[in-house]
């Protein structure tokens, strides 16, 4: 049984983003070739389970993920710190879905991320589940982190305000420290890092995603050697207990 988690961000080009008729593609070819799951439900054993996850609730989520998803009837996994998350943003959708990701953290008020009505919508599609991925944003290894704030007061505020239970921890930039694994085990169903490795099930204490972002094809992340490389990261992971 293989799981493969991917990890994306923006829909748009840039570092951290993929065009979106790149996105269009893969996800026909996902719909078409693979099981596409959200966390905790059942995994086909004779198939590739495929999650897409998104971090940061950027803009471009509502505006282009959220239609794509639509149409080729997928759901997704997404990221939320709400602590970035306004209740409006004065800001037009072209300016939003422009803003560089370390602008529209640095200043939220930008509109760069999607606002508390957006998420409200996103939410009744049905198609999305929502993760807390800190309150702020903040490297959760670094020290000097209020775990409890970052950790507990963002599912607290994202499950009141969506309406949803808050099953998942993304760690944010995939880091983590063992105090900070810890919380999330023990308020969360599932947690995730990046690994670069595909996972076996739902019950690791921390989900391996693949990077996903700036993809050279449609296809690429799925070609057989591709694959392979994963399931022998995921053994070399387990074995370096990372």
């Amino acid at each position: 049984m293989s799981l493969l988690v991917l990890m994306y961000h923006r829909a748009g080009g840039g570092r951290f983003g993929n065009a979106p008729g790149m996105l269009d593609a893969h996800f026909g070819h996902i719909a078409a070739h693979h099981v596409n799951v959200l966390p905790g439900e059942p995994l086909e054993p004779t198939a590739l389970n495929v999650c897409l996850s998104f971090d940061d609730a950027t803009f471009d989520f509502h505006a282009v993920v959220l239609p794509l998803l639509k149409k080729h009837g997928l759901s997704a996994l997404l990221a939320v710190p709400p602590g970035v998350v306004h209740e409006h943003v004065t800001p037009q959708p072209s300016a939003r879905l422009a803003i560089e990701s370390e602008h529209a953290f640095a200043n939220p008020d930008l509109g760069g991320f999607c606002t508390w009505p957006e998420l409200t919508e996103i939410a009744a599609s049905g198609r999305v589940a929502f993760a807390a991925h800190g309150f702020t944003h903040r490297r959760l290894d670094d020290p000097t982190a209020d775990l409890d704030h970052e950790m507990k007061a963002s599912k607290d505020q994202l499950a009141a305000r969506l309406g949803q239970p808050i099953e998942s921890f993304v760690f944010p930039f995939g880091r983590s420290s063992s105090r900070a694994l810890e919380i999330a085990n023990k308020n969360y169903r599932h947690a995730f890092r990046i690994g670069s490795a595909s996972n076996r099930s739902w019950t690791a204490r921390a989900l391996y995603r693949v990077d996903a972002d700036r993809m050279a094809t449609p296809t690429a992340l799925f070609a057989p050697a591709r694959l392979a490389a994963y399931r022998v990261r995921y053994i070399w992971n387990r074995l370096r207990r990372r």
